[in-house]
């Protein structure tokens, strides 16, 4: 029988069938086309400054490899979410983090058992990038500088609230307090979005602020910056004076972050995606959309910043034990 006397019903279930076999197929090489990116996991939400670094990132690296990358974002509790997640997978090269080793480092510290070891756990396969942070004041404050924050500390009668979004800021903060007799009382926030909020509208009145925020929001006149939290001098990238060079010697926290892998991942695997990420931060394109996003790459060789990190853990444990967190 032609198909010119099927039935109508008949020609549609035939149809339906062609169709539903054609879907199968798109998606089995859909299916295969996932199975095959490489994934960079981030532990923050979508749209903040790890995010959109990991996808300048993967981007970059997608263009110079086969198979690509992708960002995943699995945020929680300051990227320990993320970085578990990672020290389970699989050793094949094809799930990785990009993330602050300096909050790893900080979580080591202040952790007497931290569950598990994530500088232990994971392989820094490259460094990548570094942030500047700054201490800033809401604008009602009408402070210039450190000094300025001290004299006010000392002398006010009632507490002066800071933005407490995690160990890095909350060490740097309660190291002023103590150093200087500051009147300062950290309130916690889960995120920089609703911290924003009330620091903008002046219900708490300091914040550390990424070399992207702190600079948009001093021009609009909303905060004043007093100074870097970084170790960095001011002859190094921005004007802006450390917290150190205004007399807050040794109080900085850095903010380095690198592509880093299980340490179940081979010793082959490790050097090709070293390789990879060196030759694309090279790239000078990559380098200009880097840094116009207020990221500063890093150039140093895998081993030096390996060897540079772990001495950290002394500068952070100082910090936390002046500050009693530990």
């Amino acid at each position: 029988m032609s198909s010119q006397t099927l039935c109508p019903d008949r020609r549609r279930i035939l149809a339906l069938g062609a169709a539903a076999l054609a879907s199968a197929a798109t998606s089995q090489r859909a299916w295969a086309q996932a199975e095959n990116v490489r994934k960079l996991v981030v532990g923050f939400p979508a749209g903040g400054l790890a995010d959109r670094l990991g996808r300048i990132v993967a981007e970059a690296l997608s263009a110079a490899s086969s198979p690509g990358f992708i960002v995943e974002n699995r945020p929680g509790a300051g990227g320990m979410v993320a970085t578990e997640h990672v020290t389970r997978a699989e050793g094949d090269g094809k799930v990785l983090l990009l993330h602050n080793v300096d909050s790893l480092v900080l979580e080591r510290v202040l952790k007497a058992d931290p569950g598990f070891d994530p500088l232990r756990s994971l392989t820094v396969v490259a460094p990548v990038a570094r942030f500047e942070y700054f201490v800033v004041a809401h604008a009602k404050l009408g402070l210039r500088n450190l000094q300025d924050l001290l004299a006010l500390g000392r002398s006010s009668a009632t507490s002066i609230f800071y933005v407490d979004t995690g160990p890095g800021v909350r060490i740097i903060f309660e190291n002023l307090k103590k150093k200087f007799g500051l009147n300062l009382v950290g309130v916690p926030y889960r995120g920089l979005a609703p911290a924003m909020t009330d620091l903008l509208a002046g219900r708490v009145e300091l914040a550390m602020l990424d070399g992207a925020t702190a600079p948009a929001q001093a021009a609009a006149g909303k905060v004043t910056i007093l100074g870097r939290g970084d170790a960095l001098s001011s002859r190094d990238s921005s004007k802006v004076p450390t917290l150190a060079e205004q007399g807050a010697e040794g109080v900085w926290v850095d903010t380095r972050f690198a592509l880093m892998a299980p340490a179940s991942t081979a010793a082959t695997t490790i050097e090709s995606l070293r390789s990879l990420m060196a030759g694309t931060l090279k790239k000078p394109p990559v380098r200009a959309q880097l840094e116009q996003a207020a990221y500063h790459p890093i150039d140093v060789a895998a081993e030096q910043f390996i060897r540079s990190a772990a001495d950290s853990a002394t500068h952070y444990r100082r910090l936390a034990q002046q500050a009693g967190m530990i």
